[in-house]
């Protein structure tokens, strides 16, 4: 079953009104010779006002890239005049990489091309807690003190709250609070038990929409004594749900 909504493509033709994602590097033969680019890959931004995105037309020579004078920087709706094809790539997260035979084919998802960035490093959360996730995620914390994980299509909120109860008893009330959730806001479209001897973990997948966007929502809650740590994994593409999952079970209770 397909959840996912087609984003709707912009009409207006000069993309002035494009999210503003930050600066592109691209090779100066897409923009000084007008060539539409057949490969772009988005790494973690090196500073705020830098997208992650480094787009070619394919037919660069290594020496031609490592010229630094052969690399601008532009604005999304620059590129996007010159083609209209990767208005929605471009809203894929950090990890995304893109490729296509050439400028009248159609852009595949490329796996097996490796990133700099892209390995798996742990973060210890307090003296109780650890998550192991993607280095290319980036972390900050929220006004409300919520760690916050994201590379743009895939986000991960977690909170940490104290309690009084013993970790059966969480469960049994964090249960039966899954079970009789409203279903009216939000369909629940599936439960998740993954509970061991240290932690009990129980969760509920939703789907949820935003403007134009849909969109998953796995929450997580992993229960220990007196301790409720509750995480939410947001995902833009089904084939995400693992990811979603398995990050899901990386967070650890430290021995």
């Amino acid at each position: 079953m397909n959840f996912f909504k087609k984003k709707k493509t912009n009409n207006n033709p000069n993309f002035e009104d494009f999210p503003e994602i930050g600066g592109l590097m691209v090779s100066k033969m897409v923009v000084d010779q007008n060539s539409k680019p057949n490969f772009l890959y988005r790494e973690k931004r090196t500073r705020p006002e830098d997208s992650g995105w480094r787009i070619f037309t394919g037919f660069e020579s290594e020496e031609y890239n490592n010229n630094s004078d052969n690399i601008g920087i532009y604005h999304p709706s620059t590129i996007l005049k010159i083609d209209p094809s990767l208005e929605e790539i471009l809203l894929k997260g950090v990890g995304s990489v893109y490729e296509r035979t050439d400028d009248k084919s159609e852009w595949y998802r490329v796996t097996d091309f490796e990133l700099e960035d892209d390995f798996l490093t742990t973060h210890q959360l307090t003296d109780k807690w650890s998550i192991e996730i993607n280095n290319l995620f980036e972390r900050t914390i929220e006004e409300n003190g919520t760690l916050y994980y994201t590379t743009g299509d895939k986000s991960v909120r977690l909170d940490i709250w104290e309690s009084e109860q013993n970790k059966e008893a969480l469960y049994e009330e964090y249960q039966l609070n899954i079970k009789n959730r409203n279903q009216e806001i939000s369909k629940t479209l599936q439960t998740f038990e993954f509970s061991d001897n240290d932690v009990s973990r129980i969760g509920y997948l939703i789907q949820e929409t935003e403007e134009e966007k849909t969109y998953h929502v796995v929450f997580g809650f992993s229960l220990i004594d007196q301790m409720i740590l509750m995480s939410a994994f947001y995902f833009d593409e089904e084939s995400d749900f693992e990811w979603a999952i398995d990050t899901w079970k990386n967070i650890k209770l430290i021995k």
